[in-house]
């Protein structure tokens, strides 16, 4: 599937005038598509991309709203909902533990409805296609992110995909500020269970040596 920018615009706005996303979010996930986006190789491998958003209920988001802006549902559960929409772009809402972030007691969090993260779904195997793929931990630490591996195959969500790289921004940078996914291979739909295999701490977090995730490989150096 070729991604679209106007595709990506109309369809962020709209999350926007829904108050499901903020202004902010919207010009974050814009700027994937500028050339100086530090993963724009795994963007253009990309066939997808997906945004991550937290919500307090699920059941009450404007799923006809949705619905008429040409999504399709294509994996829902509990808590839980993922919508496809023309141009590449698939929005994720959810109210269940989806990181290792949500497990830690006691934690401040952030206001709702916020994303969570945003994810560039690489879904052809061929060696071209993996070789962008490895090249990631490398490229964030070469560019002062952190980077978490999970080896697969990674279950979470109701989905299995066979690997992911997690990178976190420098605290310095305003133009990317939450966690980027880089998922890698086929994704199964799993549907008698959430998997375990949570997004992973960043490593710059105070509890990141002791939770990680289950699943998480180590992170790299950066």
């Amino acid at each position: 599937m070729s991604l679209g920018m106007e595709a990506f615009a109309a369809t962020t706005r709209f999350f926007c005038e829904e108050h499901l996303l903020t202004v902010d979010e919207r010009d974050q996930i814009l700027w994937l598509f500028g050339d100086d986006f530090p993963f724009s190789d795994a963007v253009r491998a990309a066939d997808t991309v997906h945004v991550h958003v937290k919500v307090e209920d699920v059941a009450t988001r404007p799923h006809q709203r949705i619905r008429a802006m040409g999504a399709v549902s294509e994996n829902a559960a509990p808590g839980y909902v993922k919508y496809s929409f023309p141009g590449g772009i698939n929005m994720i809402f959810s109210s269940i533990p989806v990181a290792a972030d949500d497990l830690v007691e006691g934690a401040v969090t952030i206001a709702k409805p916020f994303m969570d993260h945003a994810g560039l779904d690489i879904r052809h195997c061929g060696p071209s296609y993996r070789a962008v793929f490895d090249t990631v931990p490398a490229r964030a630490t070469a560019m002062g992110w952190r980077a978490v591996t999970q080896d697969g195959p990674v279950h979470c969500c109701h989905t299995e995909v066979a690997a992911k790289h997690w990178v976190y921004p420098p605290a310095c940078l305003a133009s990317w500020r939450r966690p980027l996914e880089v998922a890698f291979g086929a994704l199964r739909i799993v549907d008698k269970t959430m998997g375990c295999d949570l997004r992973p701490l960043d490593p710059a977090h105070p509890l990141a040596g002791s939770s990680t995730g289950c699943g998480a490989g180590g992170a790299a150096p950066g």
